[in-house]
């Protein structure tokens, strides 16, 4: 999948973060729409996940739950709050642009039960059947934070809020400076293959609005028009460097028809494809 950075006002976020943190005693965390981790605040792990953390299978195992309730966020463009692979209590917000999901803002590390040898019990469990191990281990790694029920609904409506917030004050937004760098090395990659507008915007979860108004910002006009020429060059190319003929580069660059193909070469270049040929 390809995506498009993310521009960060780092100071403002961490204060959200900060206040967030100090309000609730959860730890709030940014990621990219590929569900890197971007911010968070605190930046450490509770011990507990720290220590699943160690190991490699237990990262794993952590970065895999996240991205599964990143593709659950993004599907259904809502909060969610879940059980993690640990049976810790995690919560996700997307944060929506135009329609578009372009990150996550994630809390978490949590339990909402109140009886600490009960949950001492249950985590070392998971440590064994994660690391298969626990051993030797240190027991106030399993003194993981607790919130009710009502608590955690609630810190949950706060997150949510925080999306909209940071959007409208441009604490995150889409960094369009690499837009034609990113669009132009997917197109000349596919230009044989179908490039509708559903297609791009799927690959770089971004909505049609917003595939618009880049085009007609970095472009001056529309990415039909774009797609068109880069065929058209790339067409050129071809017919200068190899021995394909007319209507296997009319293929290669993506026209399923031969005759438009010539029509709309000639009317871009000015001669025929024939003719660019020759005297190229």
């Amino acid at each position: 999948m390809n995506t498009l950075t993310l521009n960060l006002n780092k100071d403002s976020l961490l204060e959200l973060m900060k206040d967030f943190n100090i309000l609730t005693g959860i730890k709030i965390a940014l990621f990219d729409i590929a569900g890197n981790e971007i911010l968070s605040y605190p930046e450490e792990h509770c011990p507990f996940c720290a220590y699943i953390r160690s190991s490699k299978e237990g990262k794993d195992m952590c970065i895999s739950s996240n991205k599964k309730s990143f593709l659950r966020c993004q599907k259904s463009s809502s909060l969610e709050v879940f059980t993690c692979h640990a049976g810790l209590i995690e919560t996700t917000a997307p944060l929506i642009d135009n329609g578009a999901v372009i990150g996550y803002i994630m809390f978490g590390q949590i339990t909402n039960n109140s009886d600490s040898a009960e949950v001492s019990k249950q985590l070392k469990i998971i440590t064994k059947k994660i690391l298969n191990t626990g051993k030797g281990v240190d027991s106030s790694i399993y003194n993981v934070c607790y919130k009710t029920d009502e608590q955690i609904l609630a810190a949950a409506k706060i997150l949510e809020a925080c999306t909209f917030y940071v959007l409208l004050q441009d604490m995150v937004s889409l960094q369009r400076e690499n837009f034609i760098s990113n669009l132009n090395t997917f197109l000349m990659g596919h230009l044989s293959e179908d490039l509708s507008v559903e297609r791009l915007t799927r690959e770089f979860h971004i909505s049609k609005t917003k595939l618009y108004e880049s085009c007609n910002k970095y472009l001056s006009y529309g990415i039909a028009e774009h797609i068109k020429l880069l065929r058209i060059e790339e067409a050129k190319r071809l017919l200068k460097e190899t021995g394909l003929s007319v209507k296997e580069i009319s293929d290669k660059v993506g026209f399923n028809d031969y005759n438009y193909f010539c029509r709309v070469f000639k009317k871009i270049v000015g001669i025929s494809a024939m003719r660019y040929r020759k005297v190229a």
